[in-house]
This record gives structure tokens, sequence and C-alpha cells, in this order.
């Protein structure tokens, strides 16, 4: 699957591969739109078997996707070339990847389209109630899962004031000290190195207008929190602090009920508001 990182396209890329498993629809993309919303840039893909629609941009009101822009609304036709209820500017593209019903849902993030989200198949349908209604959820869980990733990009625009790539480096530092706290053979200098992360962390919750809510992770959670927060995948935490995949698991999932989240960002962006990441 092509994409690229951010608070837009890592949601966007996920919620193609989980609604592409659910239903089996045979081609499943989708497209950022940039911050104008005028417009959509087709960036992930999942079950094509060309690269005739990667990079391509739709504008707002051309097409199935620009349609879904402007209306904020589900577009479907059951035969793409065919429906009269569309512009045809596409054509080309869809015709080489050979695809005919199609589908596109907006992903809403606060008061704009932030990506949309399209489905398709190989042979003319008007799509069954489930399929539509999966497309829908994904496309709400995505909205929802950027907007909560924006609000961490602003906490960290202004923690302490610092440019991003400072911001970054000090959070890539204190994930990097936690996990030497984890392994240190000397009690106490693990239990120092912990005291150093924990200034940090309480100092840029303050500075960023956040503060403890009360909730008591141990330090194995706030270890595992302190690397997803800096996007690491499940499996190269477990490298960093030579836990278990199933246990880096585990330790999340206490984290994330503890701090009332539904999601690894939302748990951060709990974590940074109660003071214990950076």
């Amino acid at each position: 699957m092509s994409g690229y990182a951010g608070s837009v396209g890592d949601p966007v890329g996920r919620a193609v591969e989980r609604f592409r498993a659910r239903t089996g629809v045979d081609v499943a993309f989708a497209g950022p739109c940039p911050d104008a919303g005028d417009r959509l840039v087709i960036s992930y893909l999942s079950g094509t078997s060309t690269r005739v629609l990667s990079g391509l941009t739709v504008v707002a009101g051309t097409g199935v996707g620009g349609k879904a822009i402007t209306t904020r609304r589900p577009v479907r036709v059951v035969d793409y070339v065919a429906a009269s209820a569309i512009s045809h500017e596409y054509d080309r593209a869809v015709t080489t990847e050979g695809v005919r019903a199609v589908f596109a849902v907006p992903v809403l993030a606060g008061r704009g389209v932030a990506a949309v989200l399209y489905g398709a198949l190989r042979r003319p349908s008007d799509f069954g109630d489930g399929i539509l209604t999966s497309a829908c959820d994904a496309a709400r869980d995505a909205g929802h899962e950027i907007a909560v990733a924006r609000e961490v990009e602003q906490r960290m625009a202004r923690a302490a004031e610092l440019p991003g790539w400072a911001a970054l480096e000090i959070r890539l530092a204190h994930a990097d000290l936690l996990a030497l706290a984890g392994v240190a053979s000397d009690p106490g200098l693990g239990e120092r190195l912990r005291e150093v992360c924990g200034r940090l962390a309480r100092t840029a919750a303050s500075a960023s207008g956040g503060a403890a809510r009360g909730v008591r992770l141990t330090p194995r959670e706030t270890d595992v929190l302190a690397q997803v927060a800096v996007g690491r995948t499940n499996a190269e935490v477990a490298r960093a602090l030579v836990l278990g995949p199933e246990t880096v698991k585990s330790y999340l999932r206490s984290a994330m009920r503890k701090l009332g989240a539904h999601n690894r960002v939302e748990a951060v962006v709990a974590a940074r508001a109660g003071g214990f990441l950076p």
C-alpha cells in the first residue's frame, strides 16, 4: 500500500486496509485533502492491479470523490463510466484500473473534509448496505483519529514554544532514557533516570497548560507510551524495552484503560496532558 506519514495520512491508510479486509471489496483507496479542502490526492491503494490511480488529483465537485467533498455525504454509482450523476474527468483512470461500481465516503474531522475513502468493485453493483455502513464506520473512526492527532500536534507546538524538531528531540531523548532506566543494572541509576524523565514530562505538561488528572501509570506503562509517542511500532517498542510483543500490548492496553483512551493517539494525548510524557 502506498502512502505517507502524518496526522491525516496514517489514520486514512489504516482505514483503507481495515475497510477492505472487513468487506472484501475488490479495490479500496483514499486521498487526503489539503487544508483548502478543494481537492484530494489519492495516496493509499489496496487491491489495485495498476498504478494509474496513485497520485491522481481529484478536484472538489468532480467525479465520485470530488462530489463527496462538496456534499459531505457518501456518493455511489452502479457503473462509473455510464453514470449520469457525476462528471467524467477520470474515466480513463477508472477504466484502466478496471473498476465499475465505485463509492466515496468523506472523512470528516472538525469542520472540514480531511480525506475521502473509496471502495470499488470490478463489476456493476449498487453495493450492499453492509459495505456502505462499514465504509462510513471506517471513515468516522479515521476522522476521529485525525482530530485527536491534530490536537497532539497543537500541544506539541505549544509545549515550551520549542521548534518542532527540538520538541521531537526531547521526546526521543525521553523515550531512550526511560528505555535505559528499564535495563540499568544499578537500581539507583535507573531510579534517577526516571526522576529526570518525570521532570521533563511535568515541565512540558505545565508549559502546554496540562495538569495531572489523578491517574497512576506504572513505570512500564509509561515506558511503553513514551516509545509509542515517538512513532514506534509495537515490535520496535518490544526491541527497545527488551520485552515480548504480547507484554508490550498488555502494558499499552492497561495504560489506555487508565487514561480513558480508545486508541494509541488518544493515549499519548492524555499522557502528555497528565504530565507523564513531554
